[in-house]
């Protein structure tokens, strides 16, 4: 950081209670008021008055008299910038810097210390270092423009604030190899010892110290050039709102809610605003994990409609890019009690179908946009099953969210069957029709054998449910062996037909030689015979369980008829009967088994 030193006597200003004055034997003739602080000074004795052509105007206006007083109290800069310009015309030494140039620059400017009231006066010598030295340095200009923020107005009409943005996007297009001066890079795992050449993304935490306002104007001016690629604007926008922003994505215990609320909410929502609306156009500018989480800090800072609505739209065009990681965000609720945001999730999902339809309505099977929707259905199955986990998660938002997805975004309905388990399994308070809805979204025939072998043995499932595993997994087992039979089994078929031609064209044997003859042969129990024997035993465990599951409609029917005092006694004990002689037939066999 450049310096630059002016003056040579000691400082002799001291401070009386709220009254700054200067050691002199001569006693002070001038008063000049700057908010609460009061200055005694000399008009004459120092080249006080010589040098500010504003005290000379007003001393004129004021008339003749032994001690006069000024207020100043809208100088730039405050008594702080005031007192650099008094210390000058006293001759004391002073040090300027980026830090003090601006304000300093600003006041003198105020108080008319120009070359036409006096030459070598203080604003040459603050245009020249400024020109020279402030703006040549890379963190010099960035620590001058952020403190023009306190003198907005006067360092924009001085042009102050526009020479310290072209300095600063000047540097930053610079090619990386070409950058000889200090930055600031932070990120895990650099070492900028050990890295020779300079990242692309040099620049990006030094501006993200500055205010928003000037943060645009950086931004805008890199965006007009296009001499920068959309990644690394995009990666300016994501280390400002981690510099800025509220991080919303990490739970927080219910006492923290206060100091949340007790944040700059107005300051956050513009911050928010003003990130989203410079984030390029291009697809991949930013990852989508940066977009959901700044929708969800949207969410919890209750930004515009519009906001909300390009950020919705902008993680439904990469969605297909998303993993579960990125959608576990949590939901802020108002009770303290944190569940993943399903809600968010959800609307984002259903704006990557709107434009998947709009833009794709018939895709093939083999194309890149069916492997997108499958793909996006495979992250969704799998936040489900984490989402399951979740005491809080209401089961009808469960339900919403998986079916949102249409079919050809399932092959299979493996992922969806565990997270439809770990969700039962996780909430045993669920009643049954509640049950009932939330299977009802599986389709059984796109269950593997594996899966379909754990959801008949599973208990948590509704019967209705188990049955329709068992007769899909019967007629997909017929199916597989009538349509693939090995040719070896085609040809023990053939010749087992024509073995019995041959039987029937022989003449009929008396018993005792029918006897020996099956001895002889003996033959074993063909292929089609054990599959016939197979299909019998699973048909009958299938009509077992629906024999089981009628008894328990009936009971259900037995059970509403005496809720409701309905009289005919003679028909509820017909139907009692006819229950209760199903129910000790079935006893047997599903003794223990949870309905």
């Amino acid at each position: 950081m450049k310096f630059m030193k002016l003056g040579t006597r000691p400082d002799t200003f001291y401070t009386e209670e709220a009254t700054r004055t200067v050691s002199s034997d001569v006693a002070s003739d001038l008063v000049i008021q700057i908010n609460n602080i009061t200055y005694l000074l000399h008009k004459l004795q120092f080249p006080l008055l010589p040098k500010c052509g504003l005290l000379q105007q007003l001393l004129v206006d004021s008339g003749d008299s032994d001690t006069d007083s000024v207020q100043l109290h809208d100088i730039p800069g405050g008594e702080d910038a005031f007192e650099l310009c008094a210390k000058f015309c006293y001759g004391i030494t002073i040090n300027l810097s980026a830090h003090n140039v601006v304000r300093a620059f600003c006041a003198a400017k105020y108080l008319r210390m120009t070359e036409s009231v006096e030459k070598g006066n203080f604003v040459l010598k603050l245009e020249a270092f400024f020109n020279s030295c402030i703006l040549e340095g890379w963190k010099d200009s960035i620590v001058a423009l952020h403190s023009t923020g306190k003198m907005i107005e006067w360092s924009e009409n001085l042009g102050i604030t526009r020479r310290c943005i072209d300095s600063v996007v000047e540097k930053i297009l610079v090619p990386p190899a070409k950058v000889n001066w200090s930055f600031t890079y932070s990120r895990p795992g650099y070492n900028q010892k050990r890295h020779q050449s300079v990242p692309r993304d040099w620049w990006t935490e030094d501006i993200s110290d500055l205010e928003i306002d000037l943060f645009r104007f950086i931004i805008t001016a890199l965006r007009s050039t296009n001499m920068l690629q959309p990644q690394l604007i995009g990666e300016a926008l994501h280390v400002y709102a981690c510099r800025w922003l509220p991080d919303t994505t990490k739970v927080r215990p219910p006492e923290s809610s206060v100091s949340l609320i007790n944040q700059p909410v107005e300051k956050n929502r513009r911050v928010l605003d003003t990130i989203v609306s410079l984030i390029p156009a291009d697809r991949g500018s930013v990852s989508v994990n940066f977009l959901l989480r700044l929708l969800s800090t949207a969410g919890s800072l209750g930004a515009s409609p519009v906001t909300k609505t390009e950020l919705i739209r902008r993680c439904g065009l990469q969605l297909d890019e998303v993993t579960v990681d990125d959608l576990l965000l949590p939901s802020h609720l108002s009770s303290g009690q944190h569940c993943y945001d399903i809600d968010l999730v959800s609307v984002v999902l259903e704006s990557f179908l709107v434009l998947w339809r709009i833009q794709y309505p018939a895709p093939s099977q083999d194309s890149q946009f069916m492997r997108s929707i499958r793909k996006v259905g495979k992250v969704i199955d799998c936040f489900l099953q984490v989402a399951a986990k979740d005491p809080n998660m209401p089961v009808m938002k469960f339900i919403s969210l998986a079916e949102a997805l249409p079919d050809v975004a399932r092959p299979k309905h493996d992922d969806l069957y565990k997270a439809i388990n770990i969700y039962l399994k996780g909430h045993p308070d669920l009643n049954k029709a509640e049950k009932k809805r939330l299977c009802r979204i599986l389709d059984c025939q796109k269950l593997s054998p594996e899966v379909c072998a754990h959801a008949v043995k599973n208990e948590r499932l509704p019967l209705r449910t188990v049955v329709q595993v068992l007769f899909f997994d019967q007629e997909r087992g017929s199916k597989a062996t009538s349509q693939k039979l090995p040719p070896q089994e085609l040809l023990s078929r053939t010749q087992e037909i024509q073995l019995n031609e041959t039987v029937q064209s022989k003449p009929k044997l008396s018993p005792d030689d029918r006897a020996q003859e099956g001895v002889r042969r003996a033959p074993s129990p063909t292929i089609h015979e054990r599959d016939h024997h197979k299909k019998l035993h699973l048909k009958s465990e299938r009509n077992i369980a629906m024999s089981r599951e009628q008894g328990e409609v009936e009971l259900e029917k037995v059970r509403e008829t005496k809720e409701e005092g309905i009289s005919g006694s003679k028909m509820m004990n017909t139907r009692k009967t006819t229950i209760q002689g199903k129910s000790s037939s079935d006893h047997g066999h599903y003794k223990g088994r949870d309905r």
